[in-house]
């Protein structure tokens, strides 16, 4: 059984003043002492950063801030997290989790759970998946279109994931440092990205992984008001779905284990 005893978890955050609930990560901090949150404040131009501060302050030792001077996107804000979780050499997972806790950060207990329970795993993910006793609110369309988008990242990059783009993801640090290293080539769906560069920089490694991957059905997923998801954003994922298609290649599908926890 694996132990964790230090878990980074990169939260990015632009101009999410309205939208963070400092108390909700305060009290989580205080429930969970195996986790250490680090808020990335992505270039926010409202009091973004005041918020972050007064998260720090009620927990220094476990809320860490680092904030960039300008805008550079979700992806870089949570990869250069990553690389500042990585360089403290002190957390055995570390991921990314959004901001508005669409998905509540209590379940980070649950994900640590698999970890514990098997040692192959290296990758934990959300799944907003329609269950009976789940609490799933979401807007049909934006429904409608994640799952053709996700089986089209599914059947071109030859990975199976029924949701590559729920906001909520734990990675084996050792597994991180080769990916992280160079900035993402998608704006918008460095998600897919992120998948990608694991299964062709490491591949060897995982054949070795009876099952690295799992997805797990989270237990509620709030359609948080103020969300930055737009048509056009619709449209940049199409876009940077052919620049990763450029980049990377297609490919067969890997025979590497991956399963979710339906």
């Amino acid at each position: 059984m694996l132990l964790l005893t230090n878990v980074g978890v990169v939260i990015p955050c632009y101009n999410e003043e309205k939208r963070l609930r400092v108390d909700d990560f305060i009290n989580e901090l205080a429930k969970n002492p195996d986790i250490s949150l680090l808020f990335v404040n992505d270039g926010s131009t409202d009091d973004t950063l005041k918020i972050i501060q007064k998260i720090c302050d009620a927990n220094p030792s476990r809320a860490l801030c680092l904030s960039l001077d300008e805008n550079k996107g979700k992806g870089e804000a949570v990869r250069m997290g990553m690389l500042y979780l990585l360089e403290r050499k002190t957390y055995n997972i570390i991921g990314f989790w959004d901001a508005d806790m669409a998905v509540s950060l209590a379940e980070i207990r649950d994900f640590m759970d698999i970890f514990r329970t098997n040692p192959d795993i290296q990758v934990v993910i959300g799944s907003r998946v329609h269950l009976a006793g789940r609490k799933i609110e979401r807007v049909n369309f934006r429904h409608y279109i994640g799952r053709l988008f996700a089986t089209v990242m599914c059947l071109t990059f030859g990975f199976t994931v029924y949701d590559t783009q729920c906001g909520a993801k734990l990675f084996k640090s050792e597994l991180l440092v080769p990916v992280v290293q160079e900035p993402f080539f998608s704006r918008w769906i460095f998600d897919v990205e992120i998948i990608i560069r694991i299964l062709r920089l490491l591949h060897p490694f995982l054949q070795d992984k009876a099952d690295w991957l799992f997805e797990v059905p989270v237990k509620e997923w709030k359609n948080v008001s103020g969300t930055k998801r737009s048509v056009a954003a619709y449209i940049n994922s199409f876009f940077d779905y052919i620049a990763l298609v450029r980049k990377y290649g297609k490919c067969e599908k890997y025979e590497c284990g991956m399963r979710n926890g339906k």
